[in-house]
């Protein structure tokens, strides 16, 4: 695996082989031809990118462009073109150094369409000098017809530090490039459907059908079964939106412009055929019959067990107890008892609410009677507004009715028992969300609760908690993944709550934007702000850091942070430190090697992924894992 080093770090590209030519000719003589040797990159973090793979040549001064039809990593290119000697771990251990004599100074050419900017990046392991660096960038200034248009991309915290303070070499930020960007691929899917213009939300959500393709101005808060999207506002990576849509299966992007476009506007009511590519997106006329896209099937029946009438501490809980307590209470007790090992902590005074409760709640407030009504009726061809009608009855059903006294008194007795923190986070915990398959991410909800509060009593969250199971996003959700609403129930994961966080954040422990490759995905953000359904003028930190050598699964690692973009609250930094970041990183590789061991084969390792909430204290910047789920991609 020490191949990857630096391979699995960088974009690769189909490039044609030149050695720099002599004179003042500019190798490079026109877009044209750089379009023509460069192509895709394979390590893709943004959409409408052009790359080259580039390598300079300190013994003989020459700048070569490397075709990736004939050498897949820049090693190989060196090897066999330039006469390194066939030595992998010496290649990796000098040209990725900090060293001032390495033989090779490496790196790519992004080109990107929507700014129409040139920019150089080394990838976020390489210790090149700000002598290399400049040496490189002015190299290859005088061999490209963009010489003008050249920037130094500052997307690492090497390149960052060693460049601070420095003028002489244009510069360009993770965000401008992310700021400038149109068009964003969400989720790359292929689908049929009637297209709809939605100019006005609040009039018309209620009248979109399941098999509509909709064209919208921004998320909504509850995201209707639909068979696309497209949305001026970008998503980031691991937004509910995001997830949803990997969920479902369906196409969803972003254009910044997409009401600007007339042909499209023009199919609005026709059956359309639409998919979701890195760069661009397809919607043509279909004549295809949309009446056997929601062919109905055999209802998926989950596991529950409503028979355990008793509250289960933390330490009980493990993921054999999802069919009693929910999916997320049973993941939580997983990352407990890897936090007795691992340099993390999960919330404390934390345990579990079974099934039972619930259960024996929904039957005393008669919201039983108008469940099994809505269960006979066919939720998929009715109105949206008569079924949101139904569930408003049965959550005012479940709200209204009081929580049975002696459930009540032990739950109170339960956190006096657990610890010095009165003030709770009642969290949802379904059968039917965190499992693999079906994540049901920001479907249900989660309220907060203290002994003593007349305005938040911990009774009022629990039922609301509860009640969530019965919301139309919830709902129809299961409805679209054919889940047998008959056989859900909502536990109720109970642990103290965070009033003042320094950062939240979000991380996928695979690399979403190269397949086959290290390096875990992170949506960071300041204080409570949500990272996963922010408002539409807030971006939070996107990055990809790898776990270092003292923990990696393949020994010597690439340590190191890849940023995508920025917080819009923090001034162009990092909400989160180097060493906290790169202890997050440690923290996530050890928890996915936990899980892997326990539930799959190793071979899965670099594509299986977790998905896994986090925050950091606000007083002891201590980092908390909160939550555990399987990433279906």
């Amino acid at each position: 695996m020490k191949a990857m080093h630096w391979s699995f770090i960088l974009p690769i590209f189909i490039l044609i082989s030149c050695a720099s030519n002599s004179q003042n000719e500019k190798v490079l003589h026109s877009k044209e031809q750089f379009q023509q040797w460069s192509s895709k990159p394979l390590y893709q973090k943004y959409g409408q990118v052009s790359s080259l793979k580039i390598v300079y040549d300190n013994k003989t001064k020459k700048l070569h462009f490397v075709s990736s039809e004939e050498f897949e990593y820049h090693y190989e290119f060196c090897m066999k073109r330039l006469g390194f000697p066939n030595d992998l771990g010496a290649f990796n251990d000098e040209m990725y150094s900090g060293e001032t004599d390495r033989h090779f100074l490496l790196a790519n050419i992004n080109y990107y369409q929507a700014l129409d900017k040139y920019t150089l990046e080394i990838g976020p392991s390489d210790r090149m000098s700000k002598k290399q660096l400049k040496l490189l960038f002015k190299e290859v200034q005088k061999e490209v017809f963009f010489a003008d248009n050249l920037y130094l991309m500052l997307n690492t915290a090497h390149i960052i530090s060693v460049m601070k303070g420095d003028s002489e070499i244009p510069s360009i930020t993770p965000s401008e490039i992310y700021n400038g960007q149109k068009y964003q691929p969400i989720s790359k899917y292929h689908s049929f459907g009637r297209l709809r213009v939605i100019n006005d939300w609040e009039k018309e959500r209620d009248s979109i059908q399941p098999t509509d393709i909709i064209i919208i101005d921004d998320i909504p808060a509850v995201f209707p079964l639909v068979q696309g999207v497209i949305v001026t506002q970008f998503q980031t990576p691991l937004s509910h939106v995001t997830l949803l849509g990997q969920n479902r299966k369906i196409p969803i992007c972003a254009h910044t412009n997409i009401f600007g476009m007339k042909s499209i506007l023009e199919m609005n009511g026709q059956v359309v055929s639409f998919t979701v590519e890195q760069d661009t997106f397809k919607m043509e006329k279909s004549d295809v019959s949309l009446n056997n896209i929601w062919q109905q099937g055999t209802p998926i029946k989950l596991g529950i067990n409503t028979r355990i009438d008793s509250l289960i501490p933390v330490e009980l809980l493990d993921d054999k107890l999802s069919h009693v307590v929910g999916c997320k209470a049973a993941n939580f007790g997983e990352l407990y008892k890897y936090s007795k090992k691992v340099n993390f902590k999960t919330p404390e005074s934390a345990f579990a609410v079974p099934f039972f409760y619930y259960d024996q709640h929904v039957s005393k407030s008669g919201a039983q009677q108008k469940i099994e009504a809505l269960l006979t009726k066919n939720n998929r061809s009715r109105n949206a507004a008569e079924i949101q009608k139904d569930l408003k009855e049965i959550r005012e059903l479940i709200q209204t009715t009081e929580v049975n006294a002696a459930l009540l008194k032990n739950v109170e007795r339960m956190i006096l028992k657990s610890g010095d923190f009165r003030r709770m986070r009642f969290r949802s915990s379904t059968n039917a969300e965190d499992r693999e398959g079906f994540s049901g991410a920001g479907i249900y909800e989660s309220e907060t609760g203290e002994i003593g509060n007349p305005i938040k009593p911990i009774d009022l969250a629990m039922v609301k908690v509860w009640a969530s199971l019965w919301s139309y996003n919830a709902f129809m959700e299961r409805e679209a993944f054919n889940i047998d609403h008959s056989t859900v129930a909502m536990g109720i994961l109970v642990h103290r709550s965070f009033p003042d966080e320094a950062v939240n954040g979000v991380a996928i422990t695979s690399n979403l934007y190269r397949d086959d490759y290290l390096g875990f995905v992170v949506n960071a953000q300041l204080g409570d702000e949500s990272v996963v359904q922010p408002s539409s003028e807030i971006k939070c930190d996107e990055f990809i850091c790898y776990p270092d050598e003292t923990v990696s699964v393949y020994g010597k690692s690439d340590s190191g942070i890849d940023i995508i973009n920025y917080s819009s609250l923090n001034n162009g930094q990092l909400v989160m430190t180097e060493a906290e970041i790169q202890n997050l990183a440690n923290v996530l590789e050890l928890i996915k090697r936990k899980y892997l061991r326990s539930h799959y084969t190793r071979e899965t390792y670099f594509n299986f992924a977790l998905d896994v909430e986090f925050k950091l204290d606000k007083e002891t910047r201590q980092l908390y894992v909160k939550q555990m789920r399987v990433y279906n991609r």
